[in-house]
């Protein structure tokens, strides 16, 4: 008998005599006094209030001929091949929810983008045709209405208010099973970078994503992620595959999925139903995140991971209105905790013209200051925040519209510019330079640092050879290397 089977039999009649461990159970498990489910209430008074959106989208068909002749003319088709249609309506299905009794719905901008025609179904299997009040890539949010009054509607929640480990349930129609339940916990909170890339572009740029258990499948794009007070706390949106990030409308389920937080949807809502297009707050900073050499460098001790600092100051900016300074390092907004990937979501999503109070830190003491939130001016807008990227392959870069590329005399209107780079890096030996304008990486644009940093997502764990295309002064270069080669 071999040694190890022998260890074995001597200590299963051990285990087998010895008592089970006791576990203490704190609290109440989710069951009703009737013992059930509290989910069979939420479900019952919820599911007249999800609905399900059909949408419609016209799409040109390529000439099949074209890339043997050149183009082939449409009297040709018309007279020899009338079965080749030049466009196709294909029709996607998506979920959404009431949340007024006047027939306002919340879903998903990716599940109504590029329709011609929405269709919206309800419980009771009445349909109607909706229209668009507004929508938000930037988010992925889209509002519709309806034409009907007295209509059952979701109370929405606080979602700032949820924690890991809170039990959560998930409506919609995957695979078209109208009315699907699932239920799961609140696996993350706070996800972001998390590269999203939906069939109309790369997905949401701002991103602050609840991160669930609950099934979500095809079909369950826009549709609610409820808590047990039966309070709406996110719009379910997309999923992790085996392979990649995808909109909840591509791929099945493996048990990891992504919710819109409510309080994000809230505002947009509030915009597009006031002005017809969301409006963002703007501090004016240029800033970076703290490190430790920087932190040191001012004697700021905190170990929470806070701060960023304050590279440059806008004139006439709400900073400098109250008094922010170059080299200042800002730690809270509003009572929340400041970080270098969260704080241009929490500032764009301050309503204009709110006063709040921030936590700087400068000459070794913490200060308070006032800020009253302001709009970014029209000539402005797209030029975005941070400008500058996190460390990646051993260099930086920053975007073309700050202060770094201007200094360096970068004219361009697109792409992101390598401010510094290690030499001996993959990146320099494959032949990048300081100053070069990146402007694709892979099959993706990049057109600002949003676009880099989805790159960085996409191809940052990549072990095969990616493609970098560049701009060099009046020239251009290709260059390509393997991103991660440990």
């Amino acid at each position: 008998m071999k040694k190890g089977l022998l260890v074995a039999l001597l200590v299963m009649p051990a285990l087998l005599c010895s008592e089970p461990p006791k576990v203490e159970i704190k609290g109440s498990l989710p069951i009703t006094s009737e013992g059930k489910s509290p989910f069979v209430r939420i479900a019952k008074e919820l599911m007249p209030a999800v609905v399900s959106i059909s949408a419609e989208k016209t799409v040109n068909v390529r000439d099949p001929f074209s890339e043997f002749f050149g183009g082939t003319p449409d009297e040709f088709f018309r007279q020899f091949m009338p079965e080749l249609k030049k466009r196709q309506t294909l029709s996607g299905l998506g979920s959404g929810f009431i949340v007024s009794e006047d027939g306002y719905i919340l879903t998903n901008n990716h599940v109504i983008s590029g329709a011609s025609s929405l269709t919206v179904k309800m419980m009771d299997e009445k349909e109607y045709k909706a229209k668009v009040i507004g929508s938000d890539p930037v988010t992925d949010i889209a509002l519709l209405k309806i034409d009907v009054k007295g209509l059952p509607y979701a109370k929405l929640g606080n979602s700032d208010e949820i924690e890991v480990g809170d039990w959560v349930m998930a409506i919609g129609n995957p695979f078209q099973l109208f009315g699907t339940v699932t239920v799961g916990v609140v696996s993350a909170k706070d996800r972001r970078d998390i590269g999203i890339g939906y069939e109309d572009g790369d997905g949401p740029k701002i991103q602050d994503f609840i991160q669930t258990d609950a099934a979500i499948n095809p079909g369950n794009s826009g549709g609610p992620l409820v808590n047990l007070k039966g309070e709406v706390i996110g719009i379910n949106a997309a999923i992790k595959t085996s392979g990649s990030m995808t909109g909840s409308g591509i791929v099945g389920n493996i048990g990891i999925g992504f919710a819109v937080p409510i309080n994000m949807a809230q505002k947009v809502k509030s915009d597009l139903v006031q002005y017809k297009e969301v409006k963002r707050g703007w501090l004016g900073i240029y800033y970076e995140g703290i490190n430790s050499n920087l932190a040191e460098a001012y004697g700021f001790k905190d170990n929470t991971g806070a701060g960023i600092v304050v590279t440059s100051v806008l004139s006439g900016s709400p900073a400098a209105k109250a008094g922010v300074k170059e080299e200042d390092i800002l730690v809270e907004w509003d009572g929340k905790k400041v970080t270098y990937k969260n704080f241009a979501t929490i500032v764009l999503q301050t309503p204009l013209n709110k006063k709040i109070t921030i936590k700087i830190f400068r000459d070794k003491t913490f200060q308070t200051l006032f800020v009253t939130v302001g709009e970014k001016p029209a000539e402005m807008k797209g030029t975005g925040e941070p400008q500058k990227a996190e460390k990646w392959l051993d260099m930086e870069v920053v975007s073309v519209k700050s202060p770094e590329a201007e200094k360096m005399n970068i004219k361009a209107s697109s792409g992101v510019v390598v401010a510094s780079i290690d030499e001996g890096s993959i990146a320099y030996e494959a032949g990048i330079r300081m100053g070069d304008i990146i402007t694709k990486i892979g099959n993706k644009e990049i057109k600002n640092l949003q676009d880099y940093e989805s790159a960085h997502s996409t191809y940052g764990k990549s072990k095969a050879p990616i493609v970098f295309k560049l701009k060099r002064g009046d020239g251009k270069a290709i260059v390509a290397f393997t991103p991660n080669q440990k």
